[in-house]
């Protein structure tokens, strides 16, 4: 699904995802792909993307892997419990591409992991997180759910 399609109303044109020009082109249930043009403002002293950056991609979209929702569907939203980042390589230039996937979940936390990659498909940094639904964003809260609990790829 394209990001015109699931993303108004969801905040992420908004705040830090704005600010450092996060965007998220692909969405499906448990997935999501995420974008970002390296500028000036992403690098450290050194010239490298700053941790912090690929630290924010990573949350973002292991998060929001977990909060897919179908047009006229409710907005779901999440809280990160704890996220453990690594760093593979440095990269100073081009478009990083994250991919955010859902990995485990039970009725009201989940388990994402990302992975960066540079231009040439390398990975740039990975990480895991844990995430609470926010009430009225369970699985069981959908519509039509009946307080089914979610499996991966079900």
């Amino acid at each position: 699904m394209s990001e015109a399609d699931w993303m108004p109303d969801t905040g992420f044109d908004t705040g830090i995802f704005a600010h450092i020009g996060l965007t998220f082109p692909e969405a499906a249930p448990d997935r999501i792909v995420g974008q970002l043009d390296i500028g000036p403002q992403h690098l450290n002293r050194v010239g490298y993307v700053h941790g912090g950056v690929l630290c924010t991609m990573i949350d973002a979209a292991a998060c929001c892997a977990g909060l897919y929702s179908p047009p006229d569907s409710p907005t779901r939203y999440a809280v990160t419990l704890s996220l453990t980042t690594q760093f593979t390589r440095p990269v100073r230039a081009g478009r990083l591409t994250v991919v955010g996937k859902v990995i485990s979940a039970n009725r009201t936390i989940y388990t994402g992991e990302a992975h960066i990659f540079d231009t040439e498909n390398q990975l740039v940094a990975h990480g895991i997180g844990t995430f609470s639904w926010r009430p009225g964003s369970r699985p069981e809260d959908a519509p039509g759910a009946e307080g089914k609990l979610r499996v991966k790829g079900s």
